[in-house]
C-alpha cells in the first residue's frame, strides 16, 4: 500500500522533496492512517510533517479525541498543533449550518497554520469512497458538470494522497497495523449531509 500511495503522491505532485505537509487528523481512521503511511514516507520520500488537530467542541468525546491524537503524535514523533474552535456560536453567528461552519472553520485553522509554518500543502484523509458521495451529493444539490467531477487530487494547497483506497483498505491497513482510532457517531447520522 505504502508503495501505491507514493506512486500516487509522485505522478500526481503532491508532495515534492524538502516540502513541510499538514496532516489533518481528526482521530478517525481515515486520517490515522493518513498520518501513519505519510509519517512512513517521509524519510524515503525527503519530506516533514506536522499534524493538525481542530477540536470543534460539538461532542462530549471531542476532548478526549484530541488527547488521543496528542498521544498518538507523541508515540510516532510527530509534532502536533491542536486548536479549539467554538463551532456552535460560529454556526449561530454566520446564521449557517454547524457543518459548514466547521467546515469554514476547519479550513481557515488549517491555511493560517499553513502560513504560520510556511508548509506546502496540507493533506486531508479523502479517499475514493468519498468522490463517489461528493459526485452524488453534487448531483442532488442541482451542480452541473464542473461540479460533477468529484474530488481533485489537489486542490491548491490541499492535497489528497489516499484517493486511491476505499474506505475497506483503509480499515485493513490500521488493523495490518494495529492502530487505534475514534469513531464519531454523527458521521453516521443520516440528518448530517456530509
Amino acid at each position: 500500500m505504502l508503495k501505491l500511495i507514493k506512486n500516487y503522491i509522485i505522478a500526481n505532485e503532491l508532495i515534492e522533496k524538502g516540502d513541510l505537509v499538514i496532516v489533518a487528523v481528526s482521530g478517525g481512521p481515515d486520517s490515522m492512517a493518513l498520518l501513519h503511511i505519510l509519517q512512513n514516507l517521509a524519510g524515503e520520500m525527503q519530506f516533514e510533517l506536522v499534524a493538525a488537530h481542530i477540536n470543534h467542541g460539538l461532542r462530549p468525546e471531542a476532548n478526549e479525541e484530541q488527547s488521543f491524537v496528542a498521544e498518538q503524535c507523541r508515540g510516532w514523533n510527530v509534532k502536533c498543533y491542536a486548536e479549539e474552535i467554538n463551532v456552535r456560536q460560529l454556526a449561530r453567528q454566520s446564521k449557517t449550518s454547524l457543518e459548514d461552519a466547521g467546515r469554514i472553520a476547519r479550513y481557515q485553522y488549517l491555511n493560517t497554520l499553513q502560513d504560520e509554518l510556511g508548509a506546502q500543502s496540507i493533506a486531508t484523509a479523502h479517499h475514493r469512497d468519498d468522490v463517489a458521495e461528493t459526485v452524488l451529493l453534487h448531483l442532488l444539490r442541482g451542480a452541473g458538470l464542473q461540479g460533477l467531477r468529484g474530488i481533485l487530487p489537489r486542490n491548491g494547497q490541499i492535497i489528497r494522497p489516499l484517493l486511491p483506497l476505499c474506505k475497506e483498505q483503509l480499515l485493513s491497513y490500521l488493523s495490518e497495523h494495529n492502530i487505534n482510532y475514534c469513531l464519531d457517531m454523527s458521521n453516521s447520522d443520516p440528518a448530517f449531509l456530509r
